[in-house]
């Protein structure tokens, strides 16, 4: 991610003497600086997509006291996969237009919490106390921002001690600095994956399709178990065809063998993100298929739309290995009876998700 991109930095008063604030500053010191409390920058984001687009430019450096560890708090009537949050980032530089956080966070900068050495004991204690899936992907992406953070490699060496896995999720293919480390096989490079007609036109500031396989291959040559994640998949014409060619063009180049799990989520979202999506991606069309409220309040596909493209995309899948490790992401057990026979804890090699 460029960092010229950024052209003003918030901070607290509490943030400034921290050792990443200071490299920040130094780092972006052609940008604004304006000293700011923490409900300064506060914002309803479905009544301002305006604020929305101009918090990519923005960075707010501040200070987490706690809770920077939390459990996936999943969605109601659907089933969890016993994930947990590593929240040090809020926000994402790079503009998908589906991108969940648009009706979630709200705050007009992304924001950074600089009290690293308190983030990483959080991590650490975390990781050590059992066997869990712990990822820093979901509040922002992994890689965007570790430039200024570098902080994905003290993640790596805090997990290679311990037998809970990191996961690094990310639409980026920035991974030349974690290629040397010492993981142990504890870390879990993963990739956001969609059809390169779906990145163009609704993930922008994004790495291409290819630029994310030629990295995920080099992770996995570097002996890091890789995860997919089909997520948000997009029902429009050809969808079949261009989902098949997905995975061939993935597979082509990465081992299927090197992925640990892959991941299904159909097209979910908030009632407020429609009209933010309109606003802010008039040319979008992913929204111009038929949807219907859900159960936990999200608007998604009919379920027999969703069905039909997860058990097309798993039979895909499992053209390259039978045995894949593939599981849905926040989905009812009525769909998991009807895509796989049964529920996930009574699928054998989901044990490393499920539990």
């Amino acid at each position: 991610m460029k960092l010229k991109n950024f052209s003003k930095i918030y901070l607290t008063k509490d943030a400034e003497n921290y050792p990443l604030t200071k490299k920040i500053l130094k780092k972006i010191s052609y940008a604004e600086k304006h000293y700011v409390f923490p409900g300064d920058l506060h914002f309803k984001p479905h009544l301002e997509p305006a604020l929305i687009t101009e918090s990519k430019k923005n960075l707010f450096l501040t200070v987490r006291k706690e809770n920077f560890i939390e459990k996936c708090p999943g969605t109601p009537a659907h089933l969890c996969c016993n994930y947990f949050v590593a929240k040090n980032i809020l926000g994402c530089p790079a503009d998908c237009s589906y991108c969940y956080l648009q009706a979630y966070i709200n705050l007009k900068a992304v924001t950074i919490f600089v009290n690293t050495d308190d983030f990483l004991n959080d991590f650490g204690k975390k990781a050590a106390g059992g066997k869990f899936r712990i990822g820093t992907g979901e509040f922002s992406d992994s890689f965007f921002l570790d430039d200024l953070l570098n902080i994905n490699k003290e993640l790596i060496k805090i997990c290679s001690s311990t037998e809970s896995f990191l996961e690094l999720k990310t639409k980026s293919a920035e991974v030349k600095d974690i290629l040397g480390l010492e993981h142990k096989g504890r870390t879990v490079i993963a990739w956001s994956i969609a059809p390169e007609e779906i990145i163009k036109t609704e993930e922008k500031g994004s790495a291409s399709l290819g630029e994310r396989i030629i990295a995920a291959a080099k992770c996995a040559e570097a002996g890091y178990p890789v995860a997919l994640h089909f997520d948000p998949l997009i029902y429009f014409p050809l969808w079949q065809k261009a989902y098949a060619s997905l995975v061939e063009n993935i597979f082509s180049v990465l081992p299927p063998k090197k992925v640990i799990w892959v991941s299904l989520g159909a097209l979910r979202f908030h009632p407020h993100l429609k009209a933010v999506l309109y606003e802010r991606f008039p040319d979008s069309k992913i929204l111009f298929g038929e949807f219907i409220r859900g159960d936990d309040g999200k608007f998604r596909y009919l379920k027999y739309i969703r069905a039909e493209m997860f058990e097309k995309i798993t039979g895909i899948l499992r053209r390259f290995d039978k045995n894949m490790r593939i599981y849905l992401c926040m989905e009812s057990p009525e769909l998991w009876k009807s895509v796989f026979g049964r529920e996930p804890k009574k699928i054998k090699n989901l044990n490393l998700i499920f539990g």
